[in-house]
């Protein structure tokens, strides 16, 4: 696998890095999270701001407002100030991918674009499908190159809530995103027994063998916990583990997490 270094992280086969989703509605709930994250054995932050956006009324019109823009800039720096060194994810997340928001492609994407433009976060988080399921290889080659413009890395979305896809569709699924501009390759899949998960983790295998970029697969629900702790070993290269509220299903909060990679791993060195 080709190794992704940003700050003081390195993302690389073995132990996965624990990424903490950050779900708060206001800038004030944002920052006490932020905080409680710190302390806990996490290696990056999710900024989930999906769920901050989805309590705004009348939407649509207010994220077109410099006003509101200059809230999420604020809000980008408060979390910048605090977390030092620490790599922040900045995700926007359609209610039909699992999120909390109802909004077009066009207008979520401007706002992981001005993030991006902000140099205050290390990845944009985008999802390849449109809410038909859907995509336009050319509008999204076009947005991942305007974010890489900023010097931001870019993770590629693929959830299924449903099922597992099946070896070769993770295959296929990895190899669009990659040929999209993808750094880093996230693909979800719902796994109904034990045989899913290894699926997932065969994918991980393959998808990091030789000089490849990396890749975040995980199998959720009950079925799948095991590549949320063993995944790395395969090449997954990101476990995301919760300090205030889960947003997956099977994810663990994060000192259970850190405690059973401890355990898989050995423990961190100092």
């Amino acid at each position: 696998m080709k190794n992704i270094r940003i700050k003081d992280l390195e993302l690389e086969i073995g132990r996965p890095k624990i990424a903490v989703p950050i779900t708060g509605v206001t800038h004030e709930e944002i920052m006490e999270q932020v905080t409680a994250a710190m302390e806990t054995p996490c290696d990056m932050l999710e900024w989930r701001a999906d769920y901050y956006f989805s309590e705004m009324p009348e939407l649509e019109e207010k994220v077109k407002n410099t006003a509101a823009h200059m809230e999420m800039i604020r809000i980008l720096d408060d979390i910048d100030y605090k977390t030092e060194s620490m790599p922040l994810i900045f995700k926007i997340k359609g209610i039909n991918q699992g999120g909390k928001l109802l909004l077009d492609r066009k207008h979520a994407y401007d706002l992981a674009a001005l993030a991006a433009q902000s140099k205050l976060v290390d990845f944009v988080d985008m999802e390849l499908l449109d809410d038909d399921d859907s995509f336009d290889a050319e509008q999204v080659l076009n947005q991942v190159n305007e974010i890489h413009k900023y010097g931001v890395k870019v993770i590629h979305s693929y959830h299924d809530f449903d099922d597992m896809p099946k070896l070769e569709q993770i295959i296929s699924l990895a190899s669009n995103m990659r040929a999209l501009g993808a750094d880093v390759v996230k693909i979800c899949g719902t796994a109904s027994d034990t045989h899913d998960a290894k699926v997932m983790l065969e994918a991980a295998a393959q998808l990091t063998a030789g000089d490849q970029n990396p890749v975040i697969l995980i199998a959720m629900g009950p079925q799948g916990i095991a590549t949320r702790v063993a995944g790395g070993k395969y090449g997954s290269c990101i476990s995301y583990g919760y300090c205030d509220e889960s947003t997956a299903e099977g994810q663990f909060d994060v000192n259970t997490l850190s405690k059973l990679l401890d355990e898989y791993y050995g423990a961190k060195a100092d």
